[in-house]
């Protein structure tokens, strides 16, 4: 398949579930989301966009006893994707659970101070080390064997706490990682040892190299088990601005030989002031990547795009018969008028290329904030309290709203 595009949408019983779950009483157009893998809205978004992949909710990390809906939800749908000659692939949520589902379980990272990573309101981040965790996952792919899927894709890939990026410095001042048993044992087994709380030097910290080897380990673990059930395998590559190892002790080449496609989620969406996705272009052909490689787009963020309009979606067109990467639809959680919904159909026609859209350089800017962070009172205000601040940011409105500012600059 020489020319593909992708729409990457959310929908059924347990989209509308993790989105009660994430924010804080949120407005939903429920019809939206139990309508999109429909076959009339499949066969109009073939029709405006010419898709030929689809991303759709498998599974959100509940229990899989209450997930059941959700399984047969999609199922239902499945024949409307194979009408249509659209290929499938059963979206999985990746290293975070829904804790209270499985808070009796012992899966869970830990910080340097032996603290749980959230991800989001409700949800934890697991260790991709620990054996029975890997085994949970392994066997809900197994159950999808021969039920149709065209490939299994597994989000939000991560080896324990993010850390908030370096930038100019060689030293990641926040813990990065997981610091539970399976790890601290490993880790020690390896380099006789302890993780430190610290990495000094980014170039020659052997706890950074332990974290990509551990992700590798699981990747190519979880691609063997993926394509036994001769399915596609891909995950959430993140934004290729940052630097992967680091932030979340992944392996952009190590993924490209154990996926079948790379798939980036970033918040740069082309548009009329020069913003675009030319630094992916540039990053597939500095890596020589071959695989396919798609880019999905955001303005802000998820909870903070409204729906996009025509030309966002003629600039998204233009990039992707520029560029060497497939563009991929934000086709779900658009919040518009205070309202959660999927992407609405009827104002919308097929893209146009724009002419007068800017593509080439786009300089990152380096805003304050990211100078302010390089402080040593602050750099050690947040070596201590990271890990509180960010759970705040998730678990409490008020918190989360006045983050957000700030979090939007670092991220530009």
């Amino acid at each position: 398949m020489n020319d593909r595009v992708g729409y990457y949408c959310w929908a059924g019983p347990d989209t509308i579930r993790m989105t009660n779950l994430k924010f804080f009483n949120p407005k939903i157009d429920i019809g939206s989301l139990m309508k999109s893998y429909d076959y009339e809205y499949l066969a109009k978004v073939k029709e405006i966009f010419n898709i030929t992949d689809f991303w759709a909710s498998y599974s959100w990390g509940f229990s899989e006893k209450s997930e059941q809906e959700q399984y047969d939800f999609l199922l239902s749908k499945l024949d409307n994707f194979k009408k249509l000659g659209i290929k499938l692939h059963a979206y999985i949520q990746g290293t975070n659970l829904v804790y209270e589902d499985y808070k009796d379980k012992d899966w869970f990272c830990k910080d340097e101070k032996g603290r749980l990573v959230s991800y989001y309101r409700g949800r934890k981040v697991v260790c991709l080390n620990n054996p029975e965790f890997k085994n949970y996952l392994i066997q809900k792919i197994q159950k999808t064997y021969n039920l149709g899927f065209d490939g299994i894709f597994i989000d939000n890939i991560q080896m324990g706490q993010i850390p908030i990026p370096s930038y100019s410095s060689n030293q990641l001042f926040t813990f990065a990682g997981c610091k539970c048993s399976v790890c601290i044992n490993k880790f020690y087994n390896d380099y006789s040892k302890e993780i430190p709380d610290v990495i000094e030097d980014l170039n020659t910290s052997e706890y950074l190299k332990f974290r990509v080897k551990s992700t590798n380990q699981f990747i190519s673990e979880i691609s063997e088990i993926v394509h036994k059930g001769k399915m596609e395998f891909g995950t959430n590559s993140f934004d290729p601005k940052f630097n992967s190892k680091e932030m979340f002790g992944t392996d952009i080449k190590f993924l490209e030989k154990n996926q079948d496609y790379i798939l980036f989620e970033n918040h740069s969406l082309p548009n009329e002031r020069g913003q675009n996705n030319e630094y992916v272009d540039k990053f597939i052909e500095f890596n020589a990547i071959q695989k396919p490689v798609f880019v999905l787009s955001y303005k802000k963020g998820i909870g903070h795009d409204s729906e996009f309009n025509q030309q966002d979606f003629n600039n998204i067109y233009t990039e992707d018969k520029r560029f060497k990467f497939f563009s991929c639809i934000k086709g779900s959680e658009y919040f518009t008028h205070n309202i959660w919904h999927n992407l609405y159909l009827n104002k919308l026609s097929k893209p146009s290329f724009n002419y007068h859209l800017k593509l080439g350089y786009f300089e990152f800017k380096d805003t304050w904030e990211k100078n302010l962070i390089k402080i040593p009172f602050l750099k050690s205000l947040l070596r201590k309290y990271y890990n509180p601040i960010y759970t705040m940011r998730m678990e409490n409105n008020s918190f989360r709203k006045l983050l957000y500012f700030f979090e939007q600059l670092l991220l530009k």
